[in-house]
């Protein structure tokens, strides 16, 4: 009587090699999106010159700050209304102009905003 030997199967090392790869292209992926995470954007060359917008007459055009109102406030949030939108602002939260909240006050029965 004799035994079945187990035969070499040239297929054998194909299929071994696949989820390794997968695997291993998975966490070069994994690792270069968290390094991205980590050092985030570069900022553009110093080559890169600014183009400033001019008015008609070649003088700065005029900026003007942006508008938003603050509806009420229980202290440590707000309700904000900002081109249309409502926002819940919280403080150190960043506003549209560019500064951080860091408080509410009543002024002549309306809320306004404390920027830092």
């Amino acid at each position: 009587m004799s035994v079945a030997a187990p035969q070499p199967n040239p297929t054998r090392i194909k299929g071994r090699l696949l989820p390794w790869a997968g695997a291993l292209l998975l966490s070069a992926t994994g690792a270069a999106s968290a390094l991205y995470y980590l050092t985030g954007a570069s900022e553009p060359s110093s080559e890169v010159a600014a183009v400033a917008a001019t008015g008609a007459d070649g003088e700065a055009p005029m900026v003007r700050p942006p508008s938003f109102e603050i509806l009420f406030s229980d202290g440590d949030r707000g309700l904000m209304v900002y081109e249309g939108y409502v926002y819940v602002v919280r403080l150190g939260d960043k506003m549209p102009n560019g500064r951080r909240m860091i408080g509410f006050q009543k002024r002549d029965g309306n809320w306004a905003a404390v920027t830092l």
